[in-house]
């Protein structure tokens, strides 16, 4: 498998489970290419890791026995897989996922978040995964209201606005604020660990 980085302890940052210690494993690769995507996903300077060895390393990573593991990207479903699934189950993780929802996943995790990116994927691909425990939109000046109440629509369980932290992110928050705000099933996320200065 192809991974970017392996990192921990720290705490997860976004949505229902902000705050929560953990241990990440982010995969390289993603098949959007979203203009302001804060992670490193490409393969360039990203290793080639066997199942073993991922857990392995998230074992040792996992220094205060959270045994939660976060596993994104990139784009984590291209990667994902039964016998990773299977071996991180063995170690005792739970598994959070977050994905774009473009593909199905090939194996089963414990909270599945779906981060919908319809300015990048529409036209290219289809939204393939429309139920998960929870749905996190990040808000730029292409997310509007009709936006938000297409996902209400959808079988997801919680669902989260995060801001977009670009440049014009004043903007991009005054704005999530007004959406969550005429849309009471929606809630505001923000992106804790950059606030407190954790990776």
């Amino acid at each position: 498998m192809l991974v970017k980085e392996i990192f921990g302890p720290t705490l997860q940052g976004e949505g229902a489970h902000a705050g929560r210690p953990c241990v990440f494993l982010r995969f390289a690769v993603c098949n959007l290419a979203c203009s302001w995507c804060d992670t490193d996903f490409r393969p360039e300077g990203a290793e080639t890791l066997s199942v073993d060895e991922i857990v392995r390393r998230l074992v040792a990573r996992d220094v205060h026995g959270s045994r939660l593991a976060v596993v994104t990207g990139g784009e984590p479903a291209l990667q994902w897989d039964a016998a990773l699934a299977g071996a991180l189950r063995a170690s005792g993780f739970r598994v959070h996922m977050e994905s774009n929802g473009t593909r199905a996943l090939a194996a089963p995790v414990d909270w599945l978040t779906i981060s919908p990116k319809p300015q990048f994927h529409e036209g290219r691909f289809e939204l393939a995964v429309t139920r998960a425990d929870e749905c996190k939109v990040v808000v730029d000046d292409s997310v509007d209201e009709a936006a938000l109440l297409r996902y209400e629509a959808m079988d997801f369980g919680a669902l989260f606005a995060q801001p977009c932290m670009d440049a014009r992110y004043d903007a991009h928050l005054a704005r999530t604020i007004e959406l969550v705000a005429r849309r009471p099933r929606w809630r505001l996320s923000l992106q804790l660990h950059k606030i407190v200065g954790l990776p």
